[in-house]
């Protein structure tokens, strides 16, 4: 499957946060979650995760 990157980058927020919500992590961890519950459609880098990281903690999360 052919995901668009609007797709990707739209999913990245509200996963990261069900992610979250599931208890503490870290980079690496949710990055293999991610994966994991995409069935490997989503591969994501460092460079992809900290950006939301970031604008999460910034807005309070």
């Amino acid at each position: 499957m052919d995901m668009s990157k609007d797709l990707v980058a739209a999913s990245a927020t509200p996963l990261v946060l069900a992610i979250l919500a599931q208890g503490d992590s870290y980079g690496y961890a949710i990055i293999k979650r991610v994966g994991e519950l995409s069935g490997g459609h989503l591969q994501w880098t460092d460079g992809m995760l900290y950006p939301v990281l970031h604008r999460l903690e910034r807005q309070g999360h």
